[in-house]
């Protein structure tokens, strides 16, 4: 598989990922006060996630540009 193929799936995975994370924070938000203390936990998670998204999406960019 290319290196273009190789980001592709990549990005899939980073994707869902993210999503997830999201998804992850959403339920947490919609039950607080219980579980408040793990805010910053399931936060820096989702945070991550699309950090992961952002970076592998402009390499993918970056690799199609050239």
């Amino acid at each position: 598989m290319g290196d273009r193929e190789t980001l592709k799936a990549e990005l899939r995975k980073v994707s869902a990922k993210a999503i997830q994370a999201k998804m992850d924070l959403h339920d947490l938000s919609e039950e607080l006060p219980m579980n408040w203390s793990l805010i910053m936990v399931v936060a820096q998670k989702a945070y991550d996630a699309y950090a992961e998204l952002d970076r592998t999406s402009l390499a993918l960019k970056a690799l199609e540009n050239t």
